[in-house]
């Protein structure tokens, strides 16, 4: 209808060249207009700086793409909530998108990091040890970034209530997929660990090698003593019975000569 009444406008050649269609209700339909085309393009945007960014930091192109994938299920997950919840796509709805991005990134970036330093015989035994060490450090901070925003579910404003459920759908998808659907992916076509990992498990075994050594040495020490002071002992023990023996042999010798 806008568009339509402005070229309504420019049809009539009678009028001034300085004539112009407004209207309170056209500022939010420009919105609107455009809001569709800023979606895609600023959650576009966003996704490929994530995936560049954990691209360098994770140094891993298969992790990285893993992290990405989860990060935009994450966003298409939310979509699909906001049509539940009768969200409509505008623009404060579309800033929360973009935020979410960033937000939900944060929960699958740690384990695949972790992931990536863990040294292991197999993937899922890396996964399972990357879940034990930061697993329960991605859900509190998940449950404390859910607390800063939950008194506002409560609340009567539109842009408080729109902000509030977006984060909390973010938060809850986003531990989600960091703590669930990555390490399935990882387990599946996780990337080989980084050559540090193996080379410090290395220098870790073969120091666990070294104290084992000194540990059965220290062991084996305390053994001997107790051989040694055995054998002196039976030896000692020995000594007292050839004396008494003795003893009793020159007893007998001097009874006889007596008699």
């Amino acid at each position: 209808a806008m568009d339509d009444t402005r070229l309504l406008m420019e049809s009539w050649t009678d009028l001034t060249p300085s004539r112009f269609v407004y209207s309170e209700k056209f500022i939010a339909i420009e919105g609107f207009k455009v809001i569709k085309r800023e979606l895609f393009l600023n959650v576009g945007l966003a996704l490929g700086a994530v995936a560049v960014l954990v691209l360098v930091t994770v140094a891993s192109p298969v992790t990285a793409l893993l992290i990405t994938l989860a990060v935009a299920m994450c966003l298409v997950e939310i979509l699909g909530f906001m049509y539940v919840l009768d969200i409509a796509i505008d623009s404060v709805s579309v800033i929360n998108l973009v935020l979410a991005v960033g937000l939900s990134v944060d929960y699958s970036a740690h384990i695949g990091h972790c992931f990536m330093v863990k040294k292991g015989l197999s993937r899922n035994q890396r996964v399972t040890e990357a879940l034990a060490d930061i697993g329960a450090a991605v859900l509190s901070g998940a449950t404390s970034t859910f607390l800063a925003v939950v008194v506002l579910l409560f609340s009567n404003s539109y842009v408080f209530s729109v902000l509030s459920k977006q984060f909390a759908l973010t938060v809850g998808l986003g531990v989600l997929h960091g703590l669930v659907l990555l390490p399935v992916l990882l387990s599946l076509c996780g990337p080989k660990p980084f050559a540090s990992a193996s080379s410090l498990l290395s220098s870790s075994s073969s120091e666990e090698k070294e104290q084992g050594g000194k540990k059965e040495e220290e062991e084996e020490e305390p053994t001997k003593h107790e051989n040694g002071s055995s054998s002196s002992g039976s030896g000692s023990a020995e000594e007292e019975e050839a004396m008494v023996l003795e003893r009793y042999f020159e007893a007998e010798s001097e009874n006889s000569f007596s008699c």
